[in-house]
């Protein structure tokens, strides 16, 4: 990663600093902004901190109001993360970054420790995977009790994707696969809070944050995590995730969810009122009840 994150950037208070530095951003939906929701006075600081990691093209509101109940449950302040290119359009996306992500979780990591004395990070998909990579390259993690993560990206399923790990795919992929990616939304807050067509190279540095996690010493992650995941997923490996637990040298509760009424037809975004609205309390509930039962 090219440059650290500087909490002496915080020194005037969280949310000047993310007010200033989402202001430079142009285009930017200030409904998807990088923000804290505090539990009580801005900038008091509370026992616990929620910070919440979305996925690839999403925004803060995927799987809402999942970390919003959690936090209310810990009485526990709120960040929400945008990781760099999303709340944007696909041109956007498509000058994201691998290191340009791993400094914003590395900024992330920083105000959860400003605004919580201890520090849940809630990862989405590709969000976890990111929160999985900060750890292994060294982020700072001093401050942070454990990870619960909602169909974490350690493997995208259809096997075409296999295409994104061979070499010089950033030359001949667009020619295979298209050079504009995306999908159909499936109602208006879906089109609304995710990039939903941009350029293929747009995908490429998720795939070299899964293949960078596969890379690492997992035996070596020792934090507590918890898997929400659907054996169904459609888009992510459920395979890949329970290989995984495996390997992860903390102790990891898998909590498999088969699809249902209530969870939408990829299965992959199994809470949230946007796409899955029937698991959405089943998903708060578990990931409370996990935080509850760690250790002090």
């Amino acid at each position: 990663m090219s440059d650290r994150f500087d909490p002496a950037a915080l020194a005037d208070g969280v949310d000047a600093y993310l007010a200033t530095s989402e202001a430079q951003v142009a285009g930017l939906d200030a409904r998807v902004a990088k923000r804290v929701v505090w539990s009580g006075a801005p900038e008091d600081q509370t026992d616990w901190a929620v910070v919440y990691l979305h996925g690839f093209s999403a925004t803060s509101e995927e799987i809402r109001p999942v970390p919003d109940k959690v936090a209310e449950a810990l009485g526990a302040n709120l960040y929400f993360a945008r990781f760099t290119g999303h709340g944007l359009d696909g041109e956007a996306l498509g000058q994201a970054s691998l290191d340009r992500w791993l400094q914003d979780m590395d900024e992330a990591l920083a105000i959860g420790r400003a605004i919580g004395r201890r520090v849940l990070l809630i990862g989405t998909s590709t969000g976890a995977t990111l929160a999985t990579l900060a750890a292994m390259r060294g982020l700072p993690m001093d401050g942070v009790a454990g990870f619960a993560f909602v169909s974490p990206n350690f493997g995208l399923r259809p096997k075409i994707t296999k295409l994104l790990d061979w070499p010089k795919v950033d030359v001949w992929g667009p020619y295979v696969a298209g050079k504009e990616r995306g999908f159909q939304p499936q109602n208006a807050d879906h089109a609304a809070f995710w990039t939903t067509q941009y350029p293929f190279k747009a995908v490429l540095p998720m795939a070299e944050a899964v293949r960078g996690v596969w890379a690492g010493d997992l035996g070596a992650l020792m934090l507590p995590a918890l898997m929400v995941y659907s054996p169904d997923d459609r888009i992510v490996s459920p395979a890949k995730t329970e290989k995984l637990a495996e390997k992860w040298g903390g102790v990891v509760e898998l909590c498999p969810i088969a699809q249902q009424d209530g969870m939408e037809p990829d299965a992959h975004v199994i809470a949230g009122d946007i796409l899955s609205p029937g698991i959405t309390g089943m998903a708060a509930e578990k990931i409370v009840a996990w935080v509850r039962a760690l250790p002090a």
